[in-house]
């Protein structure tokens, strides 16, 4: 995996919103929610979804997170795209999903790679777990699923003083070369586009549901690229939220078999996409207390 192009920004204060190809970032909500099916999806994303570069980890190491001992809770943990290679960093990692199937996916993947990682199926919003027991909670492709009032609540009740909320997409680009555009167009055949509650213009930048108890850190954006074969490419979207979780097994199969025709036809075996990696993180304050 390359860096294509860095557009890296550090805020200790304010930030700007950059906002494309479906991200939800922490200043947005999705407005049309609807049943997600991860479970089936399962197979799939622990065998394709690409997980973050090296540099990625080395990146927040450098900023506080993923250090050796230290106690970290990776909600939404999917198959484990954090929790894994923090285990492997030496921190004790718990992961929480309501998926049983991305649970067990996350538990095959550890055990693998000789991982120790408690892996926990329950909500997000409430992990029934002990009040200050996390120096860092971390949420990778999920934050904008989640309850915007209950999880704030629920982070600060879990974290330790001064401890760090990292918020994380990987997303490939839509208006990338020929097999992203048309595989996006695709995409928007059988399954459209998810609405979202953005930030109007003139709004505050920084999310309603942290300024009560957290401080926005640090912001970074960046593109990677990332290799591809047609069969690992289809795999990847089969696991995406709008086809593998959204659509019924025979509308997934129907899709995967256009897909496989456009991509046979476009004729490359092998390529790159591009994707864009998005993270921030947000401290909590110093005068917030646990219960």
């Amino acid at each position: 995996m390359r860096i294509m192009k860095v557009l890296l920004t550090l805020f200790m204060g304010a930030i700007f919103s950059m906002t494309r190809c479906g991200e939800v970032h922490h200043h947005e909500q999705i407005m049309n929610p609807v049943e997600l099916h991860w479970d089936q999806t399962s197979e799939d994303y622990s065998k394709y979804r690409p997980g973050y570069p090296d540099d990625y980890f080395l990146l927040l190491q450098k900023l506080g997170i993923g250090l050796k001992n230290q106690d970290i809770l990776d909600i939404g943990t999917g198959t484990g795209a954090l929790a894994l290679p923090f285990a492997s960093q030496g921190a004790h990692v718990t992961g929480v999903d309501i998926s049983e199937g991305q649970i067990e996916a996350a538990k095959i993947l550890a055990s693998q790679k000789k991982l120790k990682i408690r892996f926990i199926v329950a909500k997000a919003e409430d992990t029934n777990l002990p009040d200050g027991s996390f120096d860092v909670i971390t949420a990778s492709m999920c934050w904008g699923y989640l309850d915007q009032k209950k999880m704030p609540e629920e982070a600060a009740r879990l974290l330790r003083k001064n401890g760090l909320l990292l918020i994380s997409s990987l997303n490939w680009e839509r208006d990338g070369d020929t097999i992203a555009k048309r595989t996006g167009e695709l995409l928007r055949k059988y399954a459209p586009e998810r609405k979202h509650q953005r930030r109007r213009e003139g709004e505050n930048i920084i999310p309603e549901w942290a300024k009560e108890k957290f401080r926005l850190k640090t912001y970074h954006t960046y593109y990677v690229t990332i290799p591809f074969t047609k069969e690992s490419w289809r795999g990847r979207i089969r696991a995406s939220r709008g086809i593998g979780a959204l659509l019924s097994r025979e509308k997934t199969e129907e899709f995967d078999r256009e897909h496989k025709k456009l991509l046979d036809d476009i004729g490359k075996d092998r390529f790159d996409i591009t994707h864009r990696i998005t993270f921030y993180i947000f401290q909590l304050k110093s005068n917030v207390k646990n219960p």
